[in-house]
């Protein structure tokens, strides 16, 4: 009996210390796990990225940044403008589209008008390739960078509008291209068009997993030159008349799609011209107040129908750069328009911008944002059509930093408030 309680005692101090190294592996293999698995939370599991990326913090939320990371640092649509393009030239392993579309983060076989890397003339392959050797850099904020999938499973259960003319249609084309592994384009339903044939909208939704409805859209674009019926700045309805245009273009209704949304990025100011609608003397000043005038009814509208969860952001409006095929790099300081001939009316466009900004700063309602993007102003190298097109720009390109930003802002209001 002596020598069983001598074997017994000496293996009890063992067996206590296998089993206390054993409850530790699992105690880490569950944190492990459980922090992996709290990466897909979207959008607040993303990383932070340092402004410098050779000082990028290794943050990951949702774990780190409520109690790591500094959200006082994070960018917004005014210091994120706030930097400038810094060299960091392309490789492509090969001299191909296909390549050149695995380096830019590009998936889109849609022939889109601006992009200008897959037209048959190569020099336009080189330019695109030219274009994106310089990446925006913000000098004074973190941005959180884009995740395509996690933005694609977010924005399917809050889907995001654009709503403008052919430049928010570029932006709408833009983050086709940097989401398009996990969007697919649908037919658009009677829900979005409101039962009106006439509308054309571009709709795109999650292809990530069966459970995913086939018609609910991730993303869709609502072409609306004005936002307004010019004739009597009337917000108009499906099977209305759009009413007189300054140009090419369509002034689709769309506030009646507002509910299905929870984001929407609205703008207008390209299609505005002096005419003698605004006044007798076709005067810069009367399409102005005009444009204060029906803006002023867009606004008003969207206070009273826009709902406390939906968030609406008026885009700024980059101007073009006449000549531009002078532009060959990012300029250091932006070349402002001032009304010459061959510049239309682009001296304009931050008189536009700040017409809503005023309001907006103002109204101090957190459903309405003013989107910054003049960091678009100092690429005049980057128009799709040097010196036939100086307004547009290629994509991949400038815009996409657009897009950047938007999942930024978006990104940023679901992180934990600190």
């Amino acid at each position: 009996m002596a020598a069983t309680k001598s074997s017994t005692s000496t293996l009890h101090p063992r067996f206590i210390a296998v089993l206390l190294l054993s409850l530790c592996l699992l105690f880490w293999l569950f944190l492990w796990l459980w922090q992996d698995d709290a990466r897909m939370l979207l959008p607040s599991r993303l990383s932070l990225s340092s402004a410098d990326t050779s000082n990028e913090p290794s943050i990951n939320p949702p774990v780190a940044a409520s109690s790591n990371s500094n959200t006082s640092t994070l960018c917004n649509p005014e210091t994120f403008n706030i930097g400038k393009w810094v060299h960091h030239p392309l490789h492509l392993k090969q001299n191909t589209i296909k390549s050149f579309e695995q380096a830019t983060g590009y998936h889109c076989r849609q022939r889109f008008a601006h992009k200008c890397y897959a037209r048959s003339d190569n020099r336009e392959f080189t330019r695109s390739i030219h274009i994106m050797d310089y990446q925006w850099q913000p000098s004074e904020c973190e941005t959180l960078p884009m995740e395509p999938s996690a933005f694609v499973d977010h924005l399917q259960k809050h889907a995001l509008l654009f709503v403008g003319d052919s430049i928010t249609q570029l932006q709408y084309e833009s983050l086709h291209c940097l989401l398009g592994r996990y969007v697919t384009p649908a037919k658009v339903d009677d829900n979005l068009s409101g039962g009106d044939s006439h509308i054309k909208i571009d709709k795109l939704v999650s292809n990530r997993g069966p459970s995913t409805p086939a018609d609910k859209p991730a993303v869709a674009f609502l072409r609306s030159d004005y936002l307004i019926r010019l004739d009597d700045f009337k917000m108009i309805g499906p099977f209305e008349d759009e009413g007189d245009q300054m140009g090419r273009g369509h002034n689709f209704p769309w506030v009646h799609a507002l509910n299905m949304f929870d984001y929407i990025v609205i703008n207008t100011g390209p299609h505005w011209h002096p005419n003698l609608k605004w006044g007798p003397h076709r005067s810069d000043e009367e399409m102005l107040e005009s444009f204060e005038k029906a803006m002023a009814v867009v606004f008003d509208y969207l206070k009273v129908h826009v709902q406390p969860h939906q968030r609406i952001w008026v885009r700024s409006t980059p101007y073009g750069h006449a000549k531009c095929s002078q532009y060959t790099s990012p300029q250091k300081t932006a070349v402002a328009p001032t009304g010459q001939p061959g510049e239309y009316e682009w001296h304009i466009f931050k008189a536009f911008d700040r017409v809503w900004k005023e309001w907006i700063t103002k109204e101090q309602d957190e459903r309405f944002q003013f989107l910054n993007v003049s960091l678009s102003n100092t690429r005049g190298d980057t128009h799709s059509r040097p010196d036939k097109d100086c307004l547009h720009t290629c994509i991949p390109g400038p815009v996409d930093e657009w897009n950047r930003l938007l999942y930024h802002e978006i990104a940023k209001s679901q992180l934990p408030s600190s």
